[in-house]
């Protein structure tokens, strides 16, 4: 069998994939075909005219239309003055009392989330920041766990086996061409939000601290497991050497990824998380959110020693 994998890139932000999957004595017959309907797709005189009239229209509206620049300077001086301090804390107030689909009364949950920039996937420090997600881990607190759930990880031992009453806390990892963000997605009762959002920026603070040696080989054999796992489908495959091309110029195989993360040191899970917390957070809530902290004492908690929330102290209850 050989397989082939033809990546277009029709705008900046998504791929168009055409894959085959044929015997290697077709493969003149296999690439043929491939050209032909990505050359020569067989298209309705209908379809075209309808095509055409719609691009007409594009380049009639864009000849109409002024110099983006100046309008789009203005644009973003009107955001910055009126939206920003608005969209820095997106937080909605919402009864999720009612949200259950079956008979059985779903628990009413206050969601948060807390990020912080890490990288983008064109640095090198993407990989120690992949790591440090691993290491991090969490999910449900109903999981039943079992080989590869990361029932070791920091957010399973330092807080859901702990905290009985929190029914989530994950960590995720995303990262774009230009930078990235490492956010912990947590959830508990409403009564206990306060709690919550101190336990989460605690575990951000203990990045800092150190990092055991089994738990950093098991962090990392775990995410070379996850990708060689990923890898063994034909069409993710495709998608990785597309994406990859496309993003980078070149493919790293699955071998040289998996070098790179045995490389990263405990030194550089503290150096990428030093980095890390000095930027600002993001914070995003939904649901009962009369206890939720500000964001002011939230970035306060984040640059201190211990992560802990400023006191509050109430004459009245």
């Amino acid at each position: 069998m050989i397989s082939i994998d033809l990546c277009l890139q029709p705008c900046c932000r998504d791929t168009t994939m055409f894959a085959v999957s044929a015997e290697v004595k077709g493969l003149e017959t296999m690439v043929n075909l491939l050209a032909d309907v990505v050359l020569q797709p067989r298209l309705t005189d209908e379809e075209l005219e309808m095509v055409r009239l719609s691009v007409r229209f594009e380049l009639e509206d864009l000849q109409m239309r002024p110099d983006p620049e100046p309008l789009l300077t203005e644009m973003v001086h009107a955001v910055r003055l009126s939206l920003l301090p608005i969209c820095r804390t997106p937080q909605v107030e919402k009864d999720m009392t009612d949200v259950s689909l079956g008979p059985t009364p779903i628990p009413e949950l206050t969601h948060i989330m807390i990020g912080l920039e890490s990288c983008s996937f064109l640095e090198d420090d993407f990989i120690p920041f992949a790591v440090l997600n691993m290491m991090m881990g969490g999910g449900g607190s109903f999981s039943a766990g079992g080989p590869g759930k990361g029932m070791f990880t920091r957010l399973y031992l330092n807080v859901l086996n702990r905290h009985h009453w929190m029914y989530n806390a994950t960590a995720y990892h995303h990262s774009y061409e230009d930078t990235g963000l490492l956010c912990i997605h947590a959830s508990a009762d409403p009564r206990q939000v306060r709690e919550m959002v101190e336990i989460i920026t605690r575990e951000f603070i203990m990045m800092t601290g150190s990092v055991g040696e089994m738990e950093l080989e098991r962090a990392k054999t775990q995410l070379k497991s996850m990708l060689m796992m990923n890898l063994e489908s034909r069409p993710v495959i495709f998608e990785d050497v597309g994406r990859q091309v496309l993003a980078t110029g070149s493919r790293k195989l699955p071998q040289e990824l998996c070098t790179l993360i045995g490389e990263v040191s405990a030194d550089d899970i503290k150096r990428v998380t030093m980095k890390m917390l000095r930027s600002k957070p993001a914070v995003a809530a939904l649901g009962d959110l009369s206890d939720l902290p500000t964001y002011e004492h939230i970035q306060h908690a984040l640059t201190s020693k211990d992560g802990r929330l400023p006191r509050i102290y109430r004459l009245f209850r």
